[in-house]
């Protein structure tokens, strides 16, 4: 069997947030193969355990992938910080006697968007809409990897290791089964306080609810992290607010200083992406009707479709405290519901000569973001916590493209690690495996619950 059907029997996707499909992303040759290991948001710590406990496995993954696909480079780019990370990964790398060189970098956000890093690693920039294969480049992340390396013995996704932080008793890392209610987890992990907010996923790109809405939400292939905050961290209420009022800011407080566009991380790199100008054409243009607004006016509003939705416009650069990232965000749900499409014939300006003194720092952002009492947790690296749930809800589209077909019904026994839902190999898209041993309590075309307590 060849590697790229062992990936897509085991359902693997990207599991640092983005969940493409990885099957999908096998070439037959490539020039750099790349392994991102930059642990992109703040705090998370999640990256950096999988370094730690299992770098033999990352290597060797990449070992195999880079036989796989004939590639010339294969580089695993990472922050200096993580001294520990990088001691691990050089003695598996010589253990290996694998062909794989480390590239380390300054902390600054956003070093593990894949954009950001294929232009530190090879100074080659993706155009705008496209993909790293046009440059020569795939990239994996450290957890996917881990994945791959265990579909080589046939092991299917079926948990993730996630991070447990901010206000919390114990930093730590857990392991939870894929459909594990996030409420359980973090009862689990001793957060008995209901009056409080989770982040899942980092604090610059995550979602944002109350933890006593927690209980219809479940662990994905994607989910890396769940960061307890008070609810009346000026986060939350910066995430908390609704279109009309960001609209409204846009009209009144927006200054036009572009510092959102200036430290962009896309237009530094040479996107046609300008925050500022969406911001001050989304205060004046149709938007209820947003296909009748001029040619022009829609060229400026297309540039939203190139934003990397990263936060560093709102949460670092915006001297008023408006909404860039999040008006972004807003209009591309406006242009796909108007079936306005992305131009990926757009022409980038190049990358911008000042770069390498426009990075944002991870240290001061963190400061910025009043998350700096976190920073200097340590979670617990050696003895990462196992969630045991008896009730499982897998959602069948946790990754980029079509959702999975279920291919169990109600009342079905299903063992951990058995296929429930699948998608043709030459499609975007990946399969489903059981988390945990039960029967199947329901199955539709959005979810599979599993009850392990039904067969007790």
């Amino acid at each position: 069997m060849s590697l790229k059907e062992k990936i897509y029997n085991a359902g693997i996707v990207g599991a640092g947030g983005a969940g493409f499909p990885s099957h999908i992303k096998l070439p037959e040759k490539v020039e750099y193969l790349i392994a991102n290991a930059a642990e992109c948001e703040p705090l998370l710590k999640t990256d950096q355990f999988l370094m730690l406990k299992y770098a033999d496995k990352i290597i060797k993954a990449l070992t195999v992938i880079g036989n796989e696909i004939s590639a010339e480079h294969i580089i695993i780019g990472t922050k200096k910080k993580y001294t520990k990370q990088i001691e691990a990964l050089s003695e598996a790398i010589k253990k290996e006697n694998a062909p794989i060189e480390i590239k380390t970098f300054k902390s600054f956000y956003p070093l593990g968007d894949e954009q950001t890093l294929v232009y530190n690693i090879t100074k080659r920039v993706i155009k705008a809409g496209g993909i790293p294969l046009e440059v020569g480049c795939v990239v994996f992340n450290v957890a996917t990897l881990c994945n791959i390396y265990d579909s080589l013995s046939d092991i299917p996704v079926t948990s993730k290791y996630m991070s447990i932080l901010g206000e919390v008793d114990k930093p730590s890392i857990v392991k939870a089964p894929i459909g594990a209610n996030l409420r359980e987890i973090l009862y689990q992990s001793g957060v008995n306080d209901d009056n409080k907010y989770v982040i899942v996923g980092g604090p610059m790109m995550g979602r944002y609810y109350p933890i006593k809405e927690t209980n219809n939400l479940f662990v994905k292939k994607t989910t890396g992290a769940l960061i307890v905050i008070d609810n009346d961290h000026y986060l939350v209420k910066k995430k908390n607010i609704n279109y009309d009022k960001m609209i409204s800011l846009a009209k009144c407080s927006c200054i036009q200083c572009s510092a959102c566009s200036e430290l962009c991380p896309r237009n530094l790199i040479g996107h046609k992406i300008h925050p500022h100008l969406v911001m001050r054409t989304s205060a004046f243009a149709d938007l209820d009707n947003i296909e009748n607004n001029s040619e022009n006016v829609l060229d400026i509003l297309k540039e939203a479709y190139f934003c990397c939705e990263c936060g560093i416009c709102e949460l670092y650069s915006c001297p008023m405290g408006i909404n860039p990232s999040n008006m972004n965000i807003y209009i591309k749900s406006l242009l796909r519901k108007a079936n306005i499409k992305l131009d990926r014939n757009v022409k980038d300006y190049g990358v911008h000569s000042s770069i390498e003194y426009r990075r944002v720092s991870t240290n001061r952002l963190t400061r910025i973001l009043e998350l700096d009492k976190y920073a200097h947790d340590e979670a617990d690296m050696d003895n990462p916590k196992e969630i045991k749930v008896s009730k499982v809800c897998i959602e069948l589209r946790q990754h980029i493209g079509m959702p999975a077909e279920a291919l169990v019904k109600e009342g079905d026994l299903v063992k951990e690690g058995q296929i429930i839902a699948a998608v043709p190999m030459d499609k975007v898209g990946a399969n489903i495996h059981s988390s945990i041993n039960g029967i199947v309590e329901s199955a539709d075309s959005e979810k599979i619950v599993i009850n392990g307590e039904s067969i007790k």
